[in-house]
C-alpha cells in the first residue's frame, strides 16, 4: 500500500508504478552512519533480487549521492518501469531518513549510455550531465522534489543471509 499524502503533489508515474513495485517486491535497508544499503526481495519466492543499492548523504553539501544502483529488476517478468519506481522510492526514503531539504541535489556517476537510456528519462529529478569523465562515464546532477507518498513499507533490514 502506497500512502498518498493529501495536499502534496504526486507524480502520476509514481502513483501508477509504485503500487506495482510494492505488490511484487519488498525493499529492506540497513544504515551505517551516513550510508544506506538497500536490499530488494521478490515477494513471490522470498528471494533476493538485488543487494547493490547504496545511497549516501553528503553531510557538507546536504546532498544525496547514489553510489550504486543496480536493482536487476529487468531480469524479472513484466517489470517495465519498476527500476525507475525503485529509484524514486529509495531516494525518497533516504531524503526523509537523512532529513534533507526539498530540492536538494542528487548526484551520481554512470555510463553515458545508461544516462541516455535511464537517468535522463527520470523527469522528476531532471538529471543533467555535470561533467564528463574518462571512458564514457558522466557525473550527473539532479534535484529531489518532494513526492506525495510514504515510505512505511521499506523495512529495516535484519541480515540473516548476509553472514552478519
Amino acid at each position: 500500500m502506497v500512502l498518498h499524502i493529501p495536499g502534496k503533489p504526486g507524480s502520476s508515474f509514481l502513483m501508477t508504478h509504485l503500487p506495482l513495485l510494492l505488490k511484487r517486491f519488498t525493499l529492506f535497508y540497513k544504515q551505517d552512519g551516513s550510508c544506506l544499503e538497500y536490499f530488494l526481495y521478490s515477494k513471490e519466492n522470498n528471494s533476493r533480487i538485488s543487494k547493490t543499492l547504496v545511497v549516501s548523504h553528503d553531510l557538507f553539501s546536504g546532498s544525496l549521492y547514489i553510489a550504486k544502483f543496480y536493482p536487476e529488476i529487468f531480469r524479472e517478468m513484466n517489470c517495465k518501469y519498476l527500476s525507475a519506481a525503485c529509484f524514486y522510492l529509495m531516494a525518497h526514503h533516504a531524503v526523509r531518513l537523512f532529513h534533507l531539504a526539498d530540492n536538494c541535489c542528487v548526484n551520481l556517476e554512470t555510463d553515458l549510455a545508461v544516462f541516455n537510456k535511464f537517468y535522463g528519462r527520470l523527469d522528476d529529478f531532471n538529471f543533467k550531465i555535470h561533467y564528463h569523465r574518462p571512458s564514457e562515464k558522466v557525473r550527473l546532477k539532479g534535484h529531489y522534489h518532494e513526492i506525495a507518498f510514504g515510505t512505511d513499507e521499506i523495512l529495516h533490514h535484519i541480515p540473516a543471509e548476509d553472514g552478519e
